[in-house]
């Protein structure tokens, strides 16, 4: 998927639970710190890795972060593609 549309997802998420501009300078650390600063897609492992970046900032940007991760985006929309982090406390799986 292209980064800025990806990106613009992940901003409009995030902004239900902090101000844009909190927002836009969590996603830019978190390209920052996964060194995706510069690419022009993100792949599922990409967007993983963003997710965990945000994740690692605490607060209500944890706790959404957190939510997209195990939970995926529903449908295919909102980041386009289904990304899901197994959730380590799902005792299902073992």
């Amino acid at each position: 998927m292209l980064k800025t549309q990806g990106i613009a997802d992940l901003a409009i998420m995030l902004s239900a639970v902090t101000t844009t501009d909190r927002a836009r300078a969590a996603i830019q650390r978190a390209l920052s710190s996964t060194g995706l600063t510069r690419a022009q897609t993100l792949s599922e492992t990409d967007v993983q890795r963003l997710l965990t970046a945000l994740a690692a900032q605490g607060g209500v940007i944890e706790e959404i972060a957190t939510q997209i991760a195990i939970h995926g985006i529903g449908d295919g929309s909102g980041l386009g593609i289904a990304t899901r982090i197994p959730d380590p406390t799902d005792r299902s799986a073992a």
